[in-house]
């Protein structure tokens, strides 16, 4: 199966779905619904290609969009990042849910390899919350996306062309 970066463009459509947000629960969500037809194509294939490429894929979106968003605001990406996991901590304190990606993120900025390990560690110790953490890491791209139409005036579609052509270059190569 030839990789492409069409699948994890499609994931990060599916997550700017106002019905992601509203479904009563994440697998029900279509966003969610493209995660889960991947997992079972993989495991009808015995393999992870497909859910492997969706992490790895949203992790380079998410952080891909981290250091354009902490450019923008002119902070340093730990400035950003440290700004959103306060503000996670402060969500979760108040009973709303932990932010997973924000861990994931930094091991890219660290390394491949860093990154890696904890994908690959979330999926052997817990394929749901796999699953949970790569549609997470598509809702906070689609999250940054709205923010840099929103507070930056940046186009979607434009934001979208050039996730999309760094994806390219990121899978596809």
């Amino acid at each position: 199966m030839p990789i492409s970066h069409e699948p994890v463009m499609e994931l990060i459509r599916a997550s700017m779905d106002p019905a992601s947000r509203a479904a009563p629960r994440p697998v029900d969500s279509p966003a969610g619904r493209l995660v889960s037809a991947a997992a079972r194509a993989d495991t009808d294939e015995n393999g992870t290609d497909r859910i492997f490429l969706l992490a790895t894929g949203t992790t380079a979106a998410a952080t891909g969009l981290t250091l354009v968003l902490a450019d923008e605001t002119e902070q340093t990406v730990d400035e950003l990042l440290t700004a959103i996991e306060e503000a996670s901590e402060r969500g979760a304190a108040g009973g709303g849910p932990k932010l997973n990606a924000l861990p994931v993120i930094r091991a890219l900025l660290a390394d491949q390899a860093s990154a890696g390990e904890v994908l690959g560690s979330t999926f052997a110790r817990d394929q749901g919350e796999f699953v949970d953490l790569i549609l997470e890491l598509a809702d906070f791209t689609a999250t940054c996306i709205t923010i840099r139409a929103a507070r930056h005036g940046t186009p979607v579609t434009e934001t979208l062309a050039d996730l999309e052509e760094m994806l390219k270059e990121f899978v596809d190569a």
